[in-house]
Parts: C-alpha cells; structure tokens; sequence
C-alpha cells in the first residue's frame, strides 16, 4: 500500500474544484434569464429567481456591491449543493484509498487462512504417517489448536501459550496409552486428569512447548497487529465519509462556487489560492490527523518487515508439524522414565 495515498486528499478535492468551471464570462447588470436557467439545473424552482437584478439586500454571504441576481431561498439552496458537492468529492477522493486498504485486508485475511489450513493439514498427515495408531483420535487436538490459531490472529482474547498447553495436555494422555504404555485400556477420567497434569510437572515433551509458545506468539502476534491496523485504516478513512462541514466552511464553499452566479458570472472559477485556502478551512479536522497518517503508513512498513524472517507467520506455522513430532519423538526417547514416573 503506498504511504503517500492517504496525504493526496487535499489536492485531490482543490483539482476537482478547481475543474468544476470554465473561463470567466461576467454579464454585469444583464437580465438574469441564464441565471434562472442554470439555477434550475441545480435547483427546480426557477420562481425563486428574479426577473431582473435586485438590491439584495436579504442576502448574507453573497452581498453585491451593487444588483443581483440571487434571492435568499437561493443562496441558500446554493449552499446546501455546495455542501453536497463537498461531501461527493470528499467521498470521490478518498474511495480509492478506501478500496485499496479493504483489497489488502481481504487479500491478507485470505492469505492466513490458506497457510493455516495448509499447516493444520501438514500436522494432520504427520500424525497419520508416523503414528497411526493414535492419529484419528489426535485431529480433534490439532483442528481445536488451528482453530485457536486463526482466531487469535482475527482478534479473539485467547493466549498464545494457554492454547499451546492445552494442547500438549491433550496429547500427553494419547501419546502415554498409545506409545508408552501401548495395549493399556483407555485411561479413565481420573487418569487422563493426572496424565495431563504430569505433562507439565514432568516437562514430558522437554522444551519443545516453550520454543512452539516462543515462534508462535512472535509470529501471530505481528500477524494480527497488521490485521488490525489495515482495518483500523480503513475506519479513519470512513470518518472523511462522513465529515460534518462548519457553518463557516458552508459559507466559504458558496462564496466561492456560486457567489459569481449571482453576478451572472456562471462560468467563473476560483484561483488556485484562493480554492486551498478554502480547503484548508474545510478540512482542518482531516488535515490534523496528516502526521498520524503518515506515522500509521510508517507503523505498516515496520511490521511487514517483521513479519519476514524467523518469525515469518508461513514459516512458523508450516514448521509444526515438525515441532510437534520432535515432541512426541522426545517422549518416545524418555519412556523408561516417564513410565516410571507416572507410575
């Protein structure tokens, strides 16, 4: 995503409204029939408009120094479109901005699901390969640990390290009766109970728990943080959307768009300067949050690069099933003792 296109806003809106006319062709004190005529478009109501220039002496933003062509109702009906148009081009601006963050986001969430999926299925098939006898009963461990995964990283308040050791806790019980003590009936519950407590008084699996806790919590930790920055952009993004515009900056947006009309002018435009003074009166709310931006833009390139790595989400989560066998492998190593242990 590039971290200027959040800043573009400003000049973006300035240019349109900058294009909204054409050249100036002032009519003085003409009869005002191509006012009544360009007034429809905007505003049906053409018994609004007078015949012929008047004092204007109602009127409070668009004051001539001498005739016009404007009554009150217009000038306010001319304000009312010139907020419209703002919000439009508001609207305008900022939607391919928007478009290109939510795109991200669903890219990104796909992109996670797809690698958690693909490893959950590498765990799966590990356990089918190398212990058969205890694999079917195993996949209910390894689908509750990847579904605890990919809700993490969508936000969910669980902890890392509690969703690891419940699932060492659940393994432990499968692996004794199926690799230590093969042949031995189901534990009961009061054995599965003890079992699963041993596991951690007994460190069963060594330290490979704690590394998985370490590369995983890393790893997720990014991946969700950039989650929730992308859709955290994407609100801010929503508030231009829906920016109230001030009294102030209503009057302004007439005087400059369609206080000419008045006067005849219907295809005079502002000057540049005069159009980004506007501006910045309009959207000083949006321009305060310029540096957050631009920090926030920064934020997103400092995680995209943590998350390439050792602690590259892909890589932690494909290395599983790896992780999880040398586990098992280590309790094998160890039966003698733990048999004994328990026992």
């Amino acid at each position: 995503m590039s971290g200027s296109g959040g800043v573009l806003l400003l000049p973006l809106v300035a240019a349109a409204l900058l294009g909204a006319a054409g050249t100036a062709q002032p009519a003085g004190e003409a009869a005002c029939r191509p006012v009544r005529s360009a007034f429809q478009v905007l505003q049906p109501g053409a018994k609004w408009v007078p015949e012929s220039p008047v004092p204007g002496t109602d009127l409070q933003v668009c004051i001539p120094k001498g005739s016009t062509c404007c009554s009150r109702k217009m000038e306010e009906k001319y304000q009312a479109t010139a907020r419209l148009n703002m919000e439009q081009l508001l609207q305008s601006a900022s939607m391919e901005l928007k478009f290109l963050v939510i795109q991200n986001a669903a890219v990104f969430q796909e992109a996670f699901e797809i690698v958690v999926r693909h490893a959950r299925n590498f765990t799966n098939s590990m356990f089918r390969t190398h212990y058969q006898s205890m694999g079917p009963r195993a996949l209910k461990f390894v689908g509750e640990l990847f579904t605890d995964i990919s809700l993490y990283i969508l936000g969910s308040d669980i902890s890392v390290n509690d969703m690891i050791n419940e699932f060492f806790d659940s393994l432990f019980p499968l692996v004794y009766s199926h690799l230590i003590n093969p042949g031995f009936p189901d534990p009961s519950v009061e054995m599965t109970e003890c079992l699963r407590a041993a596991r951690r008084d007994l460190k069963v699996f060594g330290n490979y728990p704690k590394t998985m806790m370490t590369q995983v919590s890393k790893s997720l930790q990014a991946t969700r943080v950039f989650l929730q920055a992308l859709n955290l952009g994407i609100e801010v993004i929503n508030t231009t959307d829906h920016l109230k515009l001030s009294k102030d900056c209503g009057r302004a947006l007439l005087k400059m768009w369609y206080c000419s009309h008045c006067q005849g002018l219907l295809l005079a435009k502002p000057c540049a300067g005069y159009c980004g003074a506007v501006m910045q009166g309009c959207l000083a709310g949006v321009l305060e949050i310029h540096n957050l931006w631009k920090e926030y833009i920064g934020s997103l390139e400092g995680l995209t690069r943590g998350m390439h790595g050792i602690y590259d989400m892909e890589h932690v989560l494909l290395s599983l099933s790896s992780v999880v066998r040398g586990a098992v492998v280590h309790v094998q190593k160890n039966e003698g003792k733990l048999s004994t242990a328990v026992s």
